[in-house]
């Protein structure tokens, strides 16, 4: 995990936070805005910072870190009985507590609540805009004597979805019956620490239109994860979608092959593509967009706009080129199931959001046939698309999303600024998004 690309908000500041399934965590004391709090995980009673990504729990790129730089350990205990010791292992020094003295090579010392650590230097690092500027003060968790679990705090109802990824419910909390929250369980490989790493930035991204970590915690004796997630009454974009092909209320005539009106299907677009673009400047790509994946805030009739969250990072991935092979065959990019390509980016979150409207434009299928890995390209329906469902500005934008050549394709953010998408007016006026370059 790069802490270099994350631009957070502060969740120190909120005073909701729950910190059960962390021991400690860093809060950045630099000059660039940009570097991520550092978690560090119950599970996990050791962590490791270097530049090397293969030797590190946390990768600190820059000039003054040494391939494995310094660690940071916990000796598994609570309150008085708690012990957390840092250790510099580095060539260029690290440097711990308020003194700014230097730790020494293959020398440790004890981290007390409040310290503050240089990995690298012990004053600010400007060059780059502060880009290598890795000051942190330590806060410690583990001397609280008292760990609230989650099923202390809430009580859970109906399951709401259940899948590969995990199961969700929906749960009140005791002291506010009117709190309605989800709770989602994930099962992780124990050997993947990954997934701490992205459960920490999506915690501290704040995006209108992307579901946010309320919490998160972890079971004792075995692999799972438990995140408190905002509950969203009116499912998801999928049942929006089915509900319209069975009523036809927003649309009662026109075209057979009709689907969701260009008005609703450009505001769902303008919602969707504003959380991308704002998570792609993050460094993040999602790689399973799909109606399953987009939630509605409201249970409203269907003559109401949805107001839309991006959900379900289970794939979403930090790298700027990743090579797994991943997410749901008909949203999927070209380059993400080929296994023969080199890599791929945040356009392949491009494509599927390209597919995603085809979808909807049509509540059908975009493919003349089922697609499969070796049959990556059955081919799309545009004869299904005519003008009437679709204006020419708008044809234009789709073939720029779902072309097969990733160099050819319209990012996120430059579908804001297309000619379709430019002169909308957001049904949701309250909002204020945070500013998207394209």
């Amino acid at each position: 995990m790069s802490l270099e690309t994350t631009r957070p908000a502060n969740p120190d500041d909120d005073p909701h936070r729950i910190d059960n399934h962390l021991w400690g965590y860093l809060r950045p004391q630099g000059t660039n805005e940009n570097i991520l709090r550092i978690d560090l995980w119950r599970i996990s009673a050791t962590a490791k910072f270097g530049r090397d990504p293969s030797r590190n729990t946390l990768i600190l790129p820059g000039p003054h870190i040494s391939a494995v730089h310094a660690e940071i350990s916990w000796n598994g205990r609570n309150g008085e009985n708690s012990v957390i010791m840092l250790k510099d292992v580095s060539r260029g020094g690290t440097w711990a507590s308020v003194s700014g003295k230097r730790v020494g090579k293959n020398k440790s010392r004890i981290l007390n609540d409040g310290d503050e650590i240089g990995f690298g230097a012990p004053v600010a690092v400007t060059d780059n805009a502060g880009l290598y500027d890795y000051r942190y003060k330590f806060h410690d968790v583990s001397k609280k004597n008292t760990r609230n679990r989650l099923d202390t705090l809430y009580d859970y109802g109906k399951i709401l979805g259940q899948g590969t990824g995990g199961t969700v419910c929906v749960a009140t909390e005791k002291k506010d019956r009117n709190k309605v929250i989800a709770v989602k369980t994930i099962k992780y490989l124990a050997n993947n620490m990954d997934v701490f790493a992205e459960i920490t930035v999506m915690e501290q991204v704040d995006h209108p239109h992307v579901t946010k970590i309320l919490a998160a915690d972890h079971a004792e004796s075995r692999p799972e994860i438990y995140l408190v997630l905002e509950y969203m009454r009116g499912g998801d974009l999928m049942t929006y979608m089915l509900r319209e092909y069975d009523e036809r209320t927003l649309w009662p005539i026109g075209p057979v092959d009709r689907g969701l009106p260009e008005n609703i299907c450009r505001e769902i677009m303008y919602q969707l593509c504003h959380a991308m673009a704002f998570l792609h400047a993050l460094g993040i790509m999602h790689r399973d967009l799909k109606p399953e994946n987009i939630l509605l805030r409201d249970d409203r009739s269907m003559d109401a706009t949805p107001f839309i969250k991006v959900a379900d990072f289970g794939l979403a991935c930090l790298a700027p080129v990743m090579k797994n092979v991943c997410g749901t065959v008909p949203y999927a990019a070209p380059e993400v199931l080929d296994p023969a390509e080199p890599g791929y980016n945040y356009l392949a979150d491009s494509f599927s959001a390209g597919i995603l409207l085809f979808s909807m434009l049509l509540l059908a299928d975009a493919w003349h046939s089922p697609r499969k890995v070796e049959s990556l390209w059955p081919g799309l329906r545009w004869e299904s698309l005519t003008t009437q469902l679709l204006c020419p500005a708008g044809f234009d934008l789709l073939d720029h999303l779902v072309n097969p050549d990733p160099r050819e394709r319209l990012s996120l953010a430059g579908v804001l600024e297309h000619s379709w998408m430019k002169a909308h007016q957001p049904m949701h006026h309250e909002l204020e998004f945070p500013p998207v370059e394209a």
